[in-house]
Formats: C-alpha cells, sequence, structure tokens
C-alpha cells in the first residue's frame, strides 16, 4: 500500500514543472513495504536513491545555482541573469509544492508538513538561496513570495484537479511517465499547456494569474 499524502506531495512537484513548461520524465511512490525493505528508486541518470518517492526530470536551474558571468556583451549577461532568476523562482515554487499539496490532502498547515519531513525538498530550497547570497530580508520576502505563489498554484480550481489525478494514478500503479503527467495536466486545465519559455515575457507570474490557471501564449518563433 501506498500512502496518499505522498502521491499528493510528489504530483505537487509534477505540477510546478509541467505549468511552468519544464519537462517531467515520470513520478514515483513506493509502497510502504518496499521503503520498509530498503527497495531503491532508480532514477534517469542511473543513480539509486533510498527514499519513498522521486519526480525524476532535469534540474530547473542547474549547479552552481546562483548568477552565472558570461564572456559577452552587457545586454547577454542582463539576459542570463533574468533567466537564471526565473529558473531560481520556479525552483522555489517546486520545492515548497509539495509540501503545499501534501497539506491540502490532509487539510493541515503546509508548515506542519514540512517539520514531519521533506528534509530534501528544504534541503534543496536551502542550497539554492545560499546560492544567490541574499541579504536576510530579500532571502526572507523571496521564500514568502514562493511560499504564496506555491499555494496558489497548487490551491487553484485547475491545479487541485491535476494533482489529484495524478496522485489518483501514483495510489494505484505506483509510477507515471511524463506523458501520461502532461496528459493529466493539459486535462484539469482544459486542454491548454505551457510551452518551455512561454514565461519569461510575463515574469512575474501574479498571485491572481496563479490562482485563475493563467497560461501565456508560446514565444512565436524567429522569421
Amino acid at each position: 500500500m501506498r500512502r496518499r499524502l505522498t502521491c499528493h506531495h510528489e504530483a505537487g512537484h509534477a505540477l510546478v514543472r509541467w505549468y511552468f513548461g519544464h519537462r517531467t520524465d515520470r513520478a514515483v511512490v513506493q509502497t510502504v513495504e518496499e521503503v520498509r525493505n530498503g527497495v531503491p528508486i532508480l532514477t534517469g541518470h542511473g543513480d539509486q536513491i533510498f527514499c519513498e518517492a522521486l519526480v525524476d526530470g532535469y534540474d530547473i536551474i542547474g549547479y552552481p545555482f546562483g548568477p552565472l558571468k558570461v564572456n559577452g556583451s552587457q545586454e547577454e549577461q542582463t539576459r542570463i541573469n533574468r533567466s537564471r532568476s526565473i529558473a531560481r523562482d520556479i525552483e522555489l515554487m517546486n520545492c515548497y509544492a509539495g509540501f503545499v499539496a501534501e497539506a491540502h490532502y490532509r487539510r493541515i498547515s503546509p508548515k506542519v508538513c514540512m517539520f514531519a519531513g521533506g528534509l530534501r525538498d528544504l534541503e534543496q530550497a536551502r542550497t539554492v538561496l545560499d546560492a544567490w547570497q541574499l541579504s536576510e530580508m530579500d532571502e526572507h520576502a523571496l521564500r514568502e513570495l514562493s511560499y504564496d505563489r506555491a499555494v496558489a498554484l497548487v490551491r487553484s480550481r485547475h491545479g487541485s484537479a491535476a494533482i489529484r489525478a495524478m496522485a489518483d494514478a501514483l495510489m494505484e500503479r505506483g509510477e507515471i511517465d511524463g506523458v501520461e503527467i502532461a496528459a493529466l495536466c493539459r486535462d484539469a486545465y482544459g486542454g491548454r499547456k505551457c510551452a518551455f519559455g512561454a514565461w519569461s515575457r510575463h515574469w512575474p507570474p501574479t498571485i491572481g494569474q496563479l490562482r485563475a490557471g493563467y497560461i501565456p501564449e508560446p514565444v512565436p518563433a524567429a522569421a
């Protein structure tokens, strides 16, 4: 038997990735018996991870997680800075979305879920924030904003429907691939989908947009 709260937790991560146009390879939730027996999960990179569940896919923001210097024009540096900051914001939302989705299912505070488990998510958020070397005030503001955005997305009508559908599939089979994840999310959002990079022209998302299930149009191809 799998834990439904874990299925909702992982579905929260999968929703963030899909909503902002990032590909997901699969989501996996093990049974309680598999966890107790020390059965590992094999990642797409071939690594064995000893955990209850994971959402597998490429990194939203890659190492070293902070700003990157480029050997180019100031215009190019500005573009890279903005791209990295957008990826940072999405990754922080991703870190909190699992707790928020689990808490929404359990009808408790997300902070209770944070203290009860999910250490990997908190460690990832801490690593990303440290890489940007923000002031204490700016870091606190970014953390709170990322949390509020995650709440708005996960608890939205469309987001909640997508998470329930993914959680049901995970409860039944324990694993869903990226194609099914995308299909379930599209169904919840009325057949719409977000192309990678489409949010760049509209960043940052407002709380109202996240609650309403707004999805931007794809960036037009260059002539």
